[in-house]
């Protein structure tokens, strides 16, 4: 059963926090070791986004290429999986060397099987991301690949419209969420759920509650210190996307 606003609100009185591409405050973001710490640190949801390799498989990876992330050269659509798994994706931290959790770039199944076998109810927020040189494959490849993973409870994000398009027709049901930069537009068609920067919330205070009463959840994102998240929380959003998913629950039950 998915979960929403009112169903949670029922029994908690603080947003939903989502792990950041992880718990990667300390551990290499997008890799299985930062989701573990995730659950370890009592997420209610994971937040990542999806990148497709030369050979078509899907990847957690925020950035088009990989210099940031491991220090090597090149685009990960121009790379094969095997040609990633390579590369060191912990080379920030290199007090993980030698974990194969943290140094390894994980496919979405990797993610979808730890998932699986935590036994939690996770919420799982999948950022398409565009532009890709792909175009609506992605969202095809990741229909696929969710066909086969049934019970599952997920959203699709994107900022492209027409990805989120593109999702729409594939699937009916899939929540769809719709992140945008300022300035605010009409949402597209189909889209249930509104993400912006948390400082767009702190400038325009009145936007969740019209948010609210256009039938839309609104979710924010990069929330990391406590007095942001007491503001947002007051705001009445109905999920934060933190680094920092043990200090953020820790706030909201203080």
């Amino acid at each position: 059963m998915r979960v929403t606003p009112t169903d949670y609100r029922q029994g908690v009185s603080h947003p939903l926090i989502a792990a950041h591409r992880g718990a990667n405050e300390f551990l290499p973001e997008h890799s299985l070791a930062a989701f573990r710490q995730a659950i370890v640190e009592g997420a209610d949801a994971f937040e990542f986004d999806l990148r497709l390799t030369a050979d078509g498989h899907l990847v957690l990876h925020h950035d088009r290429t990989v210099k940031r992330t491991s220090g090597a050269k090149g685009a990960v659509a121009d790379l094969t999986l095997a040609q990633l798994r390579e590369l060191d994706f912990s080379h920030q931290h290199p007090e993980c060397s030698g974990n194969p959790e943290a140094e390894r770039i994980p496919t979405l199944e990797d993610l979808l099987g730890l998932v699986v076998d935590s036994g939690k109810d996770l919420k799982l927020l999948i950022e398409a991301k565009h532009p890709s040189k792909f175009g609506p494959r992605l969202e095809l490849r990741l229909w696929e690949t969710l066909r086969r993973w049934p019970g599952l409870d997920f959203t699709v994000m994107s900022f492209s419209r027409a990805a989120l398009k593109t999702w729409r027709g594939l699937d009916t049901d899939t929540p769809l969420v719709w992140i945008f930069e300022y300035p605010f537009r009409r949402p597209p068609e189909g889209v249930q759920i509104l993400s912006s920067r948390v400082d767009y919330l702190e400038s325009t205070p009145e936007f969740v509650e019209r948010s609210h009463e256009a039938g839309y959840e609104v979710y924010t994102w990069t929330v990391n210190d406590p007095e942001t998240a007491r503001k947002v929380a007051a705001l009445g959003v109905d999920l934060v996307v933190t680094d920092r998913p043990a200090a953020i629950r820790q706030t909201f039950a203080g």
